[in-house]
């Protein structure tokens, strides 16, 4: 009886032991793959030959391609009339509301807080960086 003690007591001991963690998997190098701010002579031809101009926009001030519509600033009551989306005249409406009017995105970028018009009335409001 009194073995059957000691070896539960040695069991339960053995239990408070830490096992070995496993090895994390290495993070990628920060540094070997940084988001890039600025774009290669290649993505910027591209550009160029997609009709577009490189500027930077956004928080980060990266460079982007921008591609502007050709029915930039028409005035519209929903997406379907633009090539882009639908944007009201002036941002921060609530959802829902009748619009006053909206005009058609100006290029394939867009940043900042904006609400978007569908069938004549404000279908939502978003703010991009």
């Amino acid at each position: 009886m009194r073995g059957f003690a000691i070896l539960g007591a040695a069991l339960l001991a053995s239990a408070c032991v830490p096992a070995e963690a496993p090895e994390a998997p290495e993070a990628p190098d920060a540094a070997a793959q940084p988001f890039q701010t600025t774009m290669s002579e290649a993505d910027r031809a591209a550009c160029a030959a997609d009709g577009g101009t490189v500027e930077r926009r956004g928080r980060l001030g990266a460079e982007l391609c921008v591609v502007p519509f050709a029915d930039a600033g028409k005035s519209c009551t929903d997406a379907s009339q633009c090539e882009g989306q639908c944007i009201a005249e002036e941002a921060g409406a609530q959802p829902g509301a009748q619009s006053l009017g909206g005009l058609c995105q100006a290029d394939d970028r867009l940043f900042g807080c904006y609400s978007t018009i569908e069938n004549g009335k404000v279908a939502n409001t978003i703010c991009v960086d």
